[in-house]
C-alpha cells in the first residue's frame, strides 16, 4: 500500500509538473503576442451621453480651455461635455458661422477655425456660445494648398496637407510640400519643409496628416504612413524621422492606392473610394501625446477581432519603442490628465454600429 501511494504521488507531482510546463508556455505565448500587456487593460471611468446626432465622420478632436472636447464631424465643429453638446461655425456667412471648415485647432486658449487656407476666425467660449472674436489672415500662395490639419504651438501655426510648390513641364507629376509654418504675424511669408519632388498627380491630398507638440518639437505623421517626423522649434525643419514597428495586424496600404480615377461625375463612387481608404487597411486614425512621453497612435486591424482598432504607444524616450498594444472598438479622440476619450463603437458614417452619440471614458489599469 505505500509503494501504491508513493507511485500515485508522484504521478500527481508530474501532472502538477506538466500543467505548470502548459501554463508558462502559455504565458510565453500570450507575453509575444502584439495584444498581450502585462495585465494593463483599460478600464471605463464614466461616459457621456447626448441625444444628438451629427453627421460623421469625425476628423478632429481636442480640448479647449474651458474643458469642453472640440469634435469636428465632417467640418462642422461641436463643443462637447457630460452636460451638453453645441454647436458653432454653423453654414453661413455673419459674424458667428462660417461657409466652410477645413480644419480648427486650439489657439492661446481660443478656437482657430480655417475658414480658408488663408483666412482664420478666431472664436472665444462666451459662456455656452462660442463667438467669433478676430480674424487672422495668412500669405496666400499661388498654388493649391489642401489643408489637413493645424496646429498653434509656440507662436507658430504649423498646417499640414499636400501644398503644391510647382508643377513640372511634366503634367503628370508635381513638387510638393507637405507642411507649412507661419509665424503669428499676419502676411508673413511661410517655411515650406518635408519637401518632396517629382509626386506622381494622384489622389494623396485625401490622406489625414496629424500634428502633435511635444516638448521643443512638432511631431508630424501621415495617416497612411507609420512613420514619425520630429519637426525641431529652433530650426523649423525636420530635425529626424522614426520608423515605427507595427505589430502583425497592421495592414498596409498600396503605395499606388490613390491613383487618379475619372468618376464622370458619379458622386456615390467617389464617396465610396474615401470610405474604402479609410476602412479596409490599417490607416491611423488618430495620433496623440500620452502623458507627455508615449507617441500613442490608434489603427485599424482591418478585423471584428479582436477588436477594430488597436492602440499603440509607442515610448518617445526610448527611441519611439513600441511597448504596448490594446484592442478596443471606440474611436479614439483625445487624451486629459491620463484619460483617454473615445467615441463609442467607432467613427460615425464609417463604422456601422457607431450610431448613438457617446463619449467613453478610459484609464489605464495599474496607472
Amino acid at each position: 500500500m505505500a509503494r501504491q501511494r508513493g507511485q500515485i504521488s508522484e504521478i500527481r507531482t508530474k501532472d502538477r509538473q506538466n500543467v505548470l510546463k502548459i501554463l508558462i508556455v502559455v504565458f510565453i505565448l500570450l507575453a509575444l503576442s502584439p495584444g498581450f500587456i502585462y495585465g494593463i487593460q483599460l478600464e471605463k471611468v464614466g461616459s457621456w451621453k447626448h441625444e444628438e446626432r451629427y453627421q460623421g465622420p469625425i476628423s478632429g478632436a481636442f480640448f479647449d480651455s474651458q474643458g469642453n472636447l472640440i469634435l469636428t464631424f465632417r467640418r462642422h465643429p461641436v463643443a462637447v461635455n457630460k452636460d451638453k453638446a453645441i454647436p458653432f461655425a454653423t453654414y453661413g456667412q455673419g459674424p458667428d458661422e462660417a461657409t466652410r471648415v477645413y480644419t480648427i485647432c486650439d489657439y492661446r486658449g481660443n478656437i482657430a477655425l480655417f475658414e480658408d487656407i488663408d483666412k482664420i476666425k478666431v472664436f472665444q467660449a462666451q459662456g455656452e456660445k462660442y463667438s467669433s472674436k478676430q480674424t487672422i489672415w495668412l500669405k496666400r500662395e499661388p498654388f493649391p494648398f489642401f489643408l489637413k490639419t493645424a496646429l498653434f504651438y509656440q507662436n507658430h501655426f504649423f498646417l499640414a496637407g499636400l501644398k503644391i510648390i510647382n508643377v513640372p513641364a511634366s503634367a503628370d507629376k508635381m513638387d510638393i510640400a507637405n507642411m507649412e509654418i507661419f509665424d503669428e504675424s499676419p502676411g508673413t511669408p511661410g517655411k515650406n519643409i518635408l519637401l518632396e519632388n517629382g509626386v506622381k498627380m494622384d489622389r494623396q491630398y485625401e490622406i489625414e496628416r496629424f500634428l502633435i507638440p511635444y516638448y521643443d518639437y512638432v511631431l508630424y505623421l501621415k495617416q497612411s504612413e507609420p512613420k514619425v517626423y520630429f519637426v525641431s522649434l529652433k530650426t523649423l525643419d525636420v530635425e529626424k524621422s522614426v520608423k515605427l514597428a507595427v505589430p502583425e495586424i497592421y495592414k498596409p496600404m498600396p503605395k499606388d492606392f490613390y491613383m487618379r480615377k475619372d468618376y464622370r461625375g458619379d458622386h456615390t463612387a467617389y464617396l465610396i473610394d474615401l470610405e474604402t481608404w479609410a476602412t479596409s487597411y490599417s490607416a491611423i486614425t488618430r495620433a496623440i501625446l500620452y502623458r507627455n512621453s508615449y507617441l500613442l497612435l490608434q489603427i485599424r486591424t482591418c478585423a471584428e477581432k479582436p477588436a477594430r482598432f488597436a492602440l499603440l504607444f509607442y515610448n518617445l524616450k526610448n527611441d519611439c519603442s513600441l511597448e504596448k498594444v490594446i484592442y478596443l472598438n471606440d474611436l479614439l479622440l483625445a487624451e486629459k490628465d491620463g484619460l483617454l476619450y473615445c467615441y463609442k463603437d467607432g467613427n460615425p458614417d464609417l463604422d456601422e454600429n457607431a450610431g448613438d452619440f457617446e463619449i467613453v471614458v478610459y484609464k489605464l489599469q495599474g496607472q
